[in-house]
């Protein structure tokens, strides 16, 4: 009888144990549409461009005569589209900025997009100089403290963490010093889906914790 109870025992901690993948967790999906515990969802959608909407809630701490936040747009007809998403200062001074900002294809914020390419930028005028800001480092700087969740999402972005569908990589918790996220973490070889915890503090540092791979394979791109 003794050892009856020690092989069920077994059999069924075997049956709860979860999968791991690259030594990483897998989440069970019956854990999919449960909310983390404090957690909010985040109310933005991947179905849109969710990231230019973010922008709109860009408040940078340096104090810039003027700047801009804007993407720029390559399509297969070769045309080109510059669109203002926010800007502030003295906004009499945009007339001053002549020159367009026209990327190479490996230079850019957010860069995306196949065989068009797109990808975000940053203008500024300080001490009357004009400045591009071209980089995620440089956009990070430009970010300063941390004021809102939408610059949060923002920074945590210029590190590749993505908001997603899936509860496990769309919701938030305000903190005392900044925000606790919940993102994910696209992996291209082999395919899937990592749910990641990213601090947020608002001076601008993060740090982050994996919770687990919730999607494999092919699926993960819808």
């Amino acid at each position: 009888m003794k050892y009856v109870i020690i092989i069920v025992f077994f059999i069924l901690t075997s049956c709860q144990k979860k999968e791991t993948f690259n030594n990483v967790l897998i989440l069970d999906e019956t854990d999919k549409s449960k909310k983390t515990k404090n957690f909010k969802k985040i109310n933005y959608s991947v179905r849109y461009n969710y990231r230019d909407s973010l922008a709109k809630h860009l408040n940078p701490n340096k104090k810039y005569q003027y700047w801009q936040y804007a993407t720029f747009y390559h399509g297969m007809d070769d045309k080109t589209e510059h669109t203002i998403l926010k800007q502030g200062g003295d906004l009499s001074l945009r007339k001053k900025i002549i020159e367009k900002f026209n990327p190479e294809y490996s230079v850019g914020i957010f860069q995306g997009g196949h065989p068009s390419f797109r990808c975000n930028y940053v203008t500024t005028i300080y001490n009357e100089k004009i400045s591009y800001l071209k980089t995620e480092e440089e956009f990070r700087d430009f970010l300063g403290t941390i004021d809102n969740l939408e610059e949060a999402m923002l920074l945590a972005h210029t590190y590749g963490y993505l908001l997603d569908n899936d509860i496990r990589g769309s919701e938030y918790r305000k903190v005392e010093n900044g925000y606790i996220l919940h993102l994910v973490k696209f992996h291209e070889y082999p395919i899937y889906k990592e749910s990641v915890e990213i601090t947020v503090n608002t001076d601008g540092f993060i740090k982050t914790k994996s919770l687990g791979i919730y999607c494999e394979g092919a699926n993960c791109y819808q």
